[in-house]
């Protein structure tokens, strides 16, 4: 097309992340809401003028086949001309997620007191602070940090790194941050830049474990993808915690906690507790000694 132009479509919640995670690296704007609680979710992509429908078509197949699904039916049409950056501003408002303050480059005037901020645009890497699993999984870092601060920590498919900056924010010293879409590590990185915590944090592009450059011995660890990754890494993420270590598992609805907590029974991990959140489930265990 030789202008920009935008689809939306109506689809499950297991579609609505995998299919958001799809079109990450091509779209200019991306945005889904729930229309009802439970119920289908609205998924709205914009794309630059150049950008072929093949090509979009051809990610929302392979991330239908990742997830069983056919390739979902859509609506495409042009972009009509507005001031597209004073109209993101206004759908990115300031989130307040506990003690985290999590707000765009467009807001003015500083953080309420005592709040621990984070500052990041929503862009082409997941994680704006504003799906129910990046909740989750802040409040879990925020229930961490009161028990005993992360030393070493690992946010395994990082996205925007908005929970590994979280994890900065709480004071842990050491955290490895790694996806392995290198446009996300990118976006990643710069995020820590812009959050001045890149003494504590360090970002990397890995496959899983494939190409971290370290492995074990981290006492917090986070992963926030998606029930299939997750019941498949099981083995690695439990060993590379230490005893005593807590790891926090989002990304799965709540019709797929049973099969995720399986994968993770046997371990040597012991649950610690759920949190509920529009229909997404984040999940906490501990590695026993």
């Amino acid at each position: 097309m030789d202008r920009p132009w935008q689809i939306r479509m109506v689809v499950d919640p297991i579609g609505e992340r995998a299919y958001g995670l799809a079109l990450e690296p091509v779209a200019q704007s991306l945005s889904s809401f729930e229309n009802a609680p439970g119920g289908p979710w609205q998924v709205d992509a914009i794309f630059a003028a150049g950008t072929a429908r093949e090509d979009v078509e051809a990610l929302l197949a392979e991330a239908s086949s990742s997830i069983g699904r056919q390739p979902p039916a859509f609506v495409a049409s042009d972009v009509p001309d507005m001031d597209w950056v004073a109209e993101n501003q206004r759908s990115f408002p300031p989130l307040s997620i506990g003690r985290f303050h999590v707000r765009g480059s467009h807001v003015e005037g500083p953080s309420p007191a005592g709040a621990w901020p984070i500052e990041l645009d929503a862009g082409i890497a997941f994680g704006s602070g504003e799906h129910a699993t990046t909740r989750g999984c802040l409040l879990a870092i925020e229930a961490a940090a009161r028990r005993r601060v992360p030393r070493r920590a690992l946010d395994l498919g990082c996205g925007s790194a908005i929970l590994a900056i979280g994890l900065a924010r709480a004071g842990t010293p050491s955290v490895l941050a790694s996806d392995i879409d290198a446009d996300s590590v990118r976006v990643a990185a710069e995020n820590i830049r812009i959050n001045a915590v890149s003494r504590q944090v360090r970002a990397c592009v890995s496959d899983g474990f494939a190409r971290l450059p370290r492995r074990r011995g981290f006492d917090f660890a986070v992963a926030n993808i998606l029930a299939r990754p997750l019941v498949r890494l099981a083995p690695r993420l439990a060993r590379c915690l230490v005893p005593g270590g807590r790891l926090v598992l989002s990304g799965l609805l709540a019709s797929q906690e049973v099969e995720v907590r399986a994968a993770y029974r046997g371990q040597r991990l012991a649950f610690a507790g759920r949190r509920a959140i529009m229909g997404w489930h984040t999940l906490e265990f501990v590695r026993r000694g």
